[in-house]
Formats: structure tokens, sequence, C-alpha cells
């Protein structure tokens, strides 16, 4: 069950749900997706890409693939649901919208090219937002892996070389991004403590795969990251005494000031931000129907999750694509199934 509630910059309370064993929610939701699969006995197929959505008229009628073997099946259906995602690992993509990306790594997984977009622009659809694209400050730059919020969510700080805070880390995810690009250095660590650590699964992930530098003694993590001990300790008062107090006078944080980072071992991961999320795509309507740009439905065109654009506006809070894909995935299910059926 997804009962645990944590915090994401920009929230004023906590209020993002998470497995209760504290790991990150894509696993636990894939994991329930593909028992259902396996369960309903559905077919799925593997290394085969969509060509082209074929219409009669103005309706769908099929898609055209092609599999690994390079064979071409066609598919007849009166509806179809698009649901590959953004675009995020396209770079010329990206920098076609955003030309001060270039050179961001991405959190995203290969197959966020943006094909979908692509395929449903070819029958007529009509996009919005697609400059909107979100950065994610808190990303390990050798592998591109996303450090997840809840790390700050549940009470981690940022710090730079000079072992100093340097921004509220509970703000908005574009904020916290510009604060650490206008660092010298251009990146930050994200420090914890064993606290913070028992608390996030994803923690454990993280120092397996050897992102993380731990220490027995605030001194020693300073030593370690080159940073000035004395700063970095006073940093820890600072912030500790902020907590004691739940008033944060040096940078306004509000949210995530769960306890004094005092409970050794120590530990940070040097971070700076990627491109996380696309919030431009494809333009639907209520039932999810894919809008032509008259802002018509292309019948038997459903589409749902951040292939679509329009949902989260210029700026998307963490945790919110989750309902984002639960609820229009669900709606965009039903609606091309009951077409499917009538």
């Amino acid at each position: 069950m997804l009962n645990d509630i944590t915090t994401t910059g920009g929230m004023s309370i906590d209020r993002t749900h998470r497995p209760r064993d504290g790991s990150a929610v894509g696993g636990y939701l894939i994991s329930g997706l593909v028992r259902n699969i396996t369960k309903r006995g559905i077919d799925v197929l593997l290394d085969t890409s969509v060509e082209e959505i074929l219409m009669r008229g103005d309706e769908v009628s099929g898609v055209r693939l092609i599999n690994d073997e390079k064979e071409v099946i066609e598919v007849q259906t009166k509806s179809i649901v698009v649901a590959t995602g953004g675009f995020s690992a396209n770079s010329a993509m990206v920098v076609k919208y955003r030309p001060d990306l270039e050179g961001f790594v991405t959190t995203n997984h290969k197959g966020a090219t943006g094909s979908g977009i692509a395929l449903l622009e070819r029958i007529g659809a009509g996009t919005v937002d697609m400059g909107e694209i979100q950065i994610h400050p808190t990303v390990e730059q050798q592998t591109s892996y996303l450090i997840s919020e809840s790390i700050r969510g549940g009470g981690a700080i940022l710090v730079n070389q000079q072992g100093n805070r340097f921004f509220n880390e509970m703000e908005t995810r574009d904020k916290v991004s510009a604060a650490i690009i206008a660092l010298p250095e251009h990146y930050a660590y994200i420090v914890f403590d064993e606290h913070v650590r028992a608390k996030n699964k994803a923690a454990d992930e993280y120092i397996a795969k050897g992102f993380v530098t731990s220490a027995s003694s605030p001194r020693e993590l300073a030593e370690k990251l080159g940073m000035d001990y004395h700063a970095f300790l006073a940093t820890l008062e600072c912030y500790n005494g902020a907590v004691e107090k739940q008033h944060d006078e040096q940078f306004g944080r509000t949210t995530a000031l769960r306890a004094p980072i005092n409970e050794g071992p120590f530990h940070a991961i040097r971070i700076a931000p990627g491109v996380h999320h696309t919030m431009g795509g494809v333009t639907i309507n209520t039932d999810g129907e894919v809008l032509n740009m008259a802002q018509q439905p292309i019948r038997g065109a459903y589409a749902a999750g951040e292939v679509v654009g329009g949902i989260h506006g210029g700026n998307r809070i963490g945790g919110n694509a989750v309902a984002d894909i639960i609820i229009f995935g669900t709606l965009a299910g039903h609606q091309a199934a009951k077409r499917a059926r009538g």
C-alpha cells in the first residue's frame, strides 16, 4: 500500500504517497502492472515499435508495427492509447525547444524520445507547452541517476563545496536547480545522516551503486569531500538549531525540518541538475481523446501520461505525475475499450 507520506519541493505539508517501506513508487506500480498482465494472460510485444497509426478517413483504424526481425505487422483496431512518455532522452528535441539545456544529462530511460508525440502529430494532433521542460536538482552526473526528492523530504540538506548551505532545499525544482547552477562549481552535495537513510530505502540503493561518500563523523565526511570542516560543522550546527526551533532563519525552509543531522554514519552524494520531465505534449480532452490543431477529437486516438501536454503547466510538483498517469491512464483505457466494444 502507498500509505507512507512524505513531502517534495514546493509542498506546504506532507502529501506524497509512497510504499510503506520507503521505497520508490515507480517499482511498486510497475510490479503491480506486471502481475496484472500475467494474471490476465495479456501478450506484450517486446522489441516492437509502432511505425504508423493507420487512419480510415478521420478515424483510427489500426497501427503498423515492426519487430526486431524487421517483420511488418498490421493490427486493426478502433482505438489506441498512446502512453510513450516524454522526450527528455531526445537531446535534439530538448534543445529545439530549450537551447539553454544543451549538454544536460537526463534521468529518463533511453526510450523517452518523443516518438509518440511525433506519431500523433502525423495524424494531425495538436501540441501544447512544448518548451516547458523541467530539470531536477539532484542527479548523479556520471550515471544520470536520479537522487529521489524523498531524501531531502526526509530531512537532508544541500551544501556547496565550501561546506555551506546556499538555498532552501524544499523549494520547487526549478528554483533549487537554478541555485545549484549559479554556484561557481555548478554542483552540490546532498548531505544526510543514518536517521534519514534508515527511513529511505532508496538510500541503500545509492550506497550499493557507489554514489555515496560515508564517514563516521561530520569532520571526516568534510575531509573526504575536500571541504573546510569548520564551515561544514558550523552549517550542521546552524541547521540542527533550525530543526530544534522549527524555524530556518537562513533560507526560510518550512518543511521537512524533521530531525537534527547528528546520527552517524554521515553520508553525502555529489549532484547537479538534469533534464527530468517534459510538461509539453499532445492536447487531450477530459475523456483522454487526442485533439487536433482545431481542438477537435481525433476519433479512436487516446493518450495518457507524459506524452500529453497541459496537465502540469509550467512546473510539476514531485509526485503529481503519479496521479497523472493513474488517473488519465485509467480514463483513457476505459474510453478506448468502450469505443472498441461499440
